[in-house]
């Protein structure tokens, strides 16, 4: 799978700017600090380390994380485990989803209070 192509705290860094000098008024500390968080995560800013593969001795610099739980990079290892567990308590039965209704397609058999 690829890379997205742009990535949320890149809109972050070329917008946060002009954002928050309109919208600073409407935003909470708490907020301020999420996108603050966002624009700094993985960059120099959080500090780094350098990792070398012991194969080959290539070197690359790795950007520490801000490990804020708003950060779509940093929490999309756990969204993805938290869907996968979510995945496994799913009824296998066929549904359709419309608007906020959900739609169970119910067998002869099961008819009756249950499915109506």
């Amino acid at each position: 799978m690829n890379p997205p192509r742009f990535e949320v705290a890149d809109i972050v860094r070329a917008a946060g700017k002009s954002f928050l000098e309109k919208n600073r008024s409407r935003l909470t500390w708490q907020q301020l600090r999420v996108l603050r968080a966002i624009e700094r995560c993985r960059t120099a800013a959080l500090g780094g380390h350098l990792d070398q593969c012991s194969r080959c001795g290539q070197q690359a610099i790795s950007y520490n994380s801000c490990r804020n739980r708003h950060c779509a990079k940093c929490q999309s290892n756990a969204r993805d485990k938290w869907l996968a567990a979510r995945e496994t308590e799913l009824l296998d039965v066929p549904l359709c989803a419309l608007s906020r209704y959900v739609v169970f397609n119910c067998s002869e058999r099961d008819t009756g209070r249950h499915c109506r």
